[in-house]
C-alpha cells in the first residue's frame, strides 16, 4: 500500500498521450478482428499514442453467447491477444477477450506494455437482466482479491483487482462496462488508490437518448474521481439483436474533453486521442479535502484491500503539450446538440439537426446500421419486402433507402437510385379487399426510394385456396358465417407471405418483415402471413413512433412520396371494402396501445395498477363518466397480450433501440401458456363497480 502513494522520480512527468477507439468486431472473425486491432493501433502510434483502450471484448467479439462455453473460443481468444502483443512496441493498449481462470471464464481485459502481457484486470459487476445475460457464463471477479494466472507456455501474469504504474504514463486502472454503472465503483477505489487515469472498455447497445446518458456519467465520474476517463464501445451490430452505436469519450475533471463519431458505416473504427496534464488532476485532488478524507479512509483499510501494484517497464512518456485550458471567465464555442452526429451535417448526409429531429435520427441510424451489418456479415446482398402501401412497410422501406443512402455517400441520387434498384425487391399484392389509395402509395414510394417494384393481383389464388379447403369441410366459406371471419381474412395474408417468399428466394434476397411492437403487443399480426421474414427491423418500434417517424421522415429528408402514406388510417385492407376495416377500430387507438403496453411491460403494473395510474390522464379522452370503457380496453390488452406470447415466440430477428422490447429470446421472457391475469382482472372490475356506485 505504502508503495501506491510514494511518488517515484518517473511520476513527476506531468502529461501522459492517451486515446480510446470503437470497432465494428464480428463474433468468431479472429483474423478480422486481429486486424481491425492492428490498424488502429498502428494509426494511434503515428499519432503519438502511449496508452489506448480497445472495447469489452474486442478480440472475441459480443456477445458470445454459448460459444463461450467452447474451449477454441478461450484459446483462440488468447492466441490472437499473444499476436496483438506483437504490435504493441512503445505503447500499452488494454484487449478485451475471456479468461479462464481457475476453472472459472471471466470477462477479462488485458493490459499489453511493449510487447508483454502484464496483467489482467476482471469485470466485477455482471450485467444481467433486461437483454443482458452475463451470469450465465462469466463469473464475477471479488473486488480486492489478486491472483497470478498462468498462460499455456506457464508464464505468469497478474490477475484481478490491479492498479498499473509506468514511466510518462502515470497510474492508470480499468473498470469494466457495468462496473462504471454502480453506485459504488471499482473505480473509485482505484481512484483514492492513486489512478489518475481509469478506462472503461464497454459493450454498451443502443437506446433511444442512452448516448446522452452515457456523456452525463462520463462527465460526472472524472468529475467526481479528479481523473481522465476514457470511455469506448462497440460499433456495429454484431451477433446479436443490439446495436452499437460507437459512443466514445474522454472526459477529463468534469468536462468532455473529446468526443467521437457515433453511427460510422464507411469506416470499422473511431479514434480519438488527446494529450492530458496530470499535474492538474493532482491539483485538484491535493485542494480538495472531502478527498483527502477519503484518501485516509482507504489507507486504514476502510474501502477493502489496496490494488496489486503492476510496475511497468520502459518509458511511455510523450512528445507535445497537452491543449490549453484557459479561465473560466473566457468565451467557449457553443457544442454542437450531438457532437457524435455533427460529422452527418458536415458530409450533407443530412440537414442541420434540431432536438426534435435527434431521437428519429438516432431510431433510423441504429435500424440502418443494424441492417446493414446483418446482411454485410451475413453475405446477404439484397432486400425484399411487401410493399402495402400502409405505415409499417413505409417504414421500413424508407429504412432500406437510408441505409444504402449512409452506406453509399459517394453515390449522386440518380446513381443511388441505380444501386438500390438492383438490391431492393418491393411488391404490392393485391386482392379484391385492397384499395386504389394503397396500390398508388406503395407505386410512388418504391418509385422514389428506387426498389424494383412488382405488381400482382392474387385473387384467384385466394379463391382457390378458399375452393379447395371448402371441397375438404364439405361446406361453403363466406364472409357472411361470422366464424369465417379470421381463416377469411389469414389466408390472404399467408398467400401473400408465401408470395413474397418465392421473390426474394428467386433473387437470393433477405426478406424483411413489417411487424410493429404494438401489434406483436396483441398479436395482431397473421403468423406465417405478414410475420414472414428473415429480420423484423420495426419490431421494438411502438405504432405510435411509426407514425411519428413517417412525419418526421417526410420533412427531414423532403420524402414527398410519404404524403400518400401518411394521409391514411391504418389497415389491414384483409376484409370487403364495405367493411372500412381499421387497425384501430379492430384494436383501440394506438395512443391507448402504447400506454397500456409500457405500463404493463416496462412498468409492470397489473390491471388495476394501471387504471389507477393513467386514468387521471385519459379521462379526457373517455369521458370522465366512463371509466368502464377504459377498464374494457384494459382488460383487452392484457388478455390479448397473455394470448400472443405463443406469437412472439416466433418472430423473426429484431433489433433493440427502445427502453423495453418484446423479444422472448433476450428482452421481455414471458410464459406462453398461463392463466391471463384472471384474478387480477377481476379486482379492476370490482373497482369499477365501486367507482359506479361512488
Amino acid at each position: 500500500t505504502t508503495e501506491i502513494y510514494t511518488l517515484s522520480l518517473h511520476d513527476a512527468l506531468p502529461i501522459s498521450h492517451v486515446a480510446a477507439a470503437s470497432l465494428n468486431q464480428t463474433v468468431g472473425d479472429w483474423s478480422g478482428n486481429r486486424d481491425r486491432i492492428i490498424r488502429v493501433m498502428a494509426k494511434a502510434r503515428a499519432r503519438g499514442v502511449k496508452l489506448i483502450c480497445f472495447p469489452e471484448m474486442c478480440i472475441p467479439g459480443y456477445s458470445l453467447g454459448d460459444r463461450l462455453l467452447r474451449r477454441g473460443t478461450l484459446d483462440r481468444s488468447w492466441r490472437v491477444l499473444e499476436e496483438l502483443a506483437e504490435h504493441t512496441h512503445g505503447m500499452i493498449a488494454c484487449l478485451g477477450l475471456p479468461i479462464r481462470h481457475r476453472g472459472v471464464v471471466y470477462n477479462a481485459v488485458a493490459v499489453v506494455a511493449d510487447g508483454k502481457i502484464v496483467g489482467l484486470a476482471c469485470k466485477e459487476h455482471l450485467a444481467t437482466g433486461d437483454v443482458q445475460y452475463e451470469n450465465r457464463w462469466y463469473h464475477p471477479w471479488p473486488h480486492g482479491q489478486v491472483d497470478e494466472f498462468i498462460t499455456a507456455d506457464n508464464e505468469r501474469v497478474p490477475i484481478g483487482t490491479l492498479l498499473f504504474q509506468g514511466q510518462g504514463i502515470g497510474r492508470f486502472a480499468l473498470e469494466i462496462c457495468e462496473d462504471g454503472w454502480k453506485g459504488i465503483r471499482p473505480g473509485s477505489i482505484y481512484a483514492l488508490a492513486g489512478a489518475e487515469i481509469l478506462l472503461n472498455p464497454s459493450a454498451s447497445w443502443f437506446v433511444i437518448g442512452k448516448h446522452r446518458v452515457r456523456r452525463a456519467m462520463v462527465e460526472q465520474l472524472s468529475r467526481e474521481d479528479h481523473c481522465a476517463y476514457l470511455y469506448t464501445s462497440l460499433l456495429g451490430c454484431d451477433s446479436t439483436r443490439l446495436v452499437f452505436d460507437g459512443s466514445v469519450f474522454l472526459g477529463l475533471d468534469g468536462e468532455i474533453a473529446c468526443e467521437g463519431k457515433r453511427f460510422l458505416f464507411d469506416t470499422d473504427h473511431e479514434l480519438i486521442d488527446r494529450i492530458i496534464d496530470l499535474d492538474q488532476l493532482r491539483l485538484q485532488r491535493m485542494e480538495e479535502g472531502s478527498w483527502r478524507e477519503q484518501v485516509q479512509s482507504f489507507t486504514q483499510g476502510q474501502y477493502g484491500p489496496a490494488p496489486g501494484l503492476v510496475e511497468l517497464e520502459g518509458d511511455y512518456s510523450c512528445a507535445g503539450t497537452p491543449p490549453p485550458a484557459g479561465p473560466y471567465w473566457e468565451h467557449k464555442p457553443q457544442r454542437h446538440l450531438d457532437p457524435s452526429l455533427a460529422w452527418l451535417e458536415k458530409s450533407g448526409l443530412v440537414p442541420t439537426i434540431t432536438p426534435a429531429d435527434l431521437p428519429h435520427l438516432e431510431l433510423e441510424l441504429a435500424l440502418c446500421m443494424g441492417m446493414r451489418d446483418y446482411v454485410g456479415k451475413s453475405g446477404i446482398r439484397s432486400f425484399a419486402l411487401a410493399l402495402s402501401g400502409g405505415k409499417d412497410s413505409a417504414m421500413v422501406a424508407v429504412l432500406v433507402h437510408r441505409m444504402f443512402r449512409y452506406d453509399k455517400p459517394e453515390l449522386s441520387e440518380p446513381e443511388l437510385l441505380a444501386y438500390i434498384h438492383e438490391r431492393f425487391l418491393t411488391a404490392y399484392l393485391a386482392t379484391e379487399n385492397s384499395g386504389s389509395v394503397t396500390e398508388t402509395a406503395a407505386a410512388n414510394l418504391a418509385s422514389a426510394l428506387g426498389a424494383k417494384h412488382h405488381l400482382s393481383r392474387m385473387q384467384s389464388a385466394v379463391d382457390e385456396h378458399v375452393k379447395l379447403v371448402g371441397q375438404m369441410v364439405g361446406s361453403e366459406i363466406s364472409w357472411d358465417n361470422p366464424k369465417h371471419d379470421i381463416p377469411l381474412q389469414n389466408v390472404q395474408a399467408r398467400l401473400r407471405g408465401s408470395m413474397i417468399w418465392m421473390l426474394a428466394n428467386l433473387n437470393g434476397s433477405l426478406l424483411l418483415t413489417t411487424s410493429n411492437k404494438s401489434e406483436a403487443a396483441v398479436g395482431y399480426t397473421t403468423m406465417d402471413g405478414d410475420t414472414s421474414g428473415g429480420i423484423s427491423p420495426i419490431a421494438d418500434v411502438p405504432k405510435s413512433l411509426v407514425v411519428l417517424y413517417l412525419h418526421w421522415a417526410r420533412r427531414f429528408h423532403d420524402m414527398a412520396a410519404l404524403d400518400g402514406v401518411n394521409v391514411q388510417a391504418p389497415t389491414a385492407e384483409l376484409r370487403p371494402p364495405g367493411e372500412e376495416q381499421t387497425d384501430e377500430g379492430d384494436l383501440m387507438p394506438f395512443k391507448i396501445l402504447d400506454r397500456l403496453m409500457y405500463q404493463f411491460v416496462q412498468v409492470g403494473q397489473d390491471p388495476l395498477e394501471i387504471f389507477q395510474a393513467l386514468w387521471p390522464e385519459l379521462q379526457a379522452h373517455y369521458g370522465a363518466e366512463n371509466a368502464k370503457a377504459f377498464a374494457t380496453d384494459i382488460r383487452r390488452f392484457v388478455t390479448l397480450f397473455c394470448r400472443a406470447q405463443w406469437k412472439r415466440e416466433r418472430f423473426a430477428i429484431s433489433f433493440r433501440v427502445t427502453a423495453f422490447d418484446l423479444d422472448p429470446k433476450t428482452g421481455f421472457r414471458f410464459p406462453p401458456v398461463q392463466a391471463p391475469f384472471t384474478e387480477e382482472l377481476e379486482e379492476l372490475d370490482a373497482h369499477i363497480t365501486a367507482l359506479e356506485q361512488a
